[in-house]
């Protein structure tokens, strides 16, 4: 997962937006499981480790992930997310 994120997620998206593409990005090179484990996992350490868990973050992971089912490929991922607001 750390690999794709890595290679594949742009930087200095906006939060929202990382979240959404990676959440669709895990999900298309590793598997729906993963993405959901990666974004519910990232918002418990955020918050047992001091971090910033909000519930907007996981409702952008899971766009992501509907996303990923409905693209061909990564363009289209990414065009998903802005369509729905991410």
């Amino acid at each position: 997962m750390q690999a794709v994120l890595h290679d594949k997620l742009p930087a200095d998206v906006p939060d929202e937006r990382a979240h959404c593409l990676a959440g669709g990005l895990i999900s298309r090179y590793c598997s729906v499981t993963e993405a959901y484990l990666a974004g519910a996992g990232k918002e418990v350490r955020d918050l047992l480790g001091g971090g910033d868990a909000e519930w907007r973050d996981w409702r952008a992971d899971r766009v992501g992930i509907e996303c990923a089912r409905e693209s061909a490929d990564d363009a289209s991922l990414a065009d998903c997310c802005t369509e729905r607001g991410y």
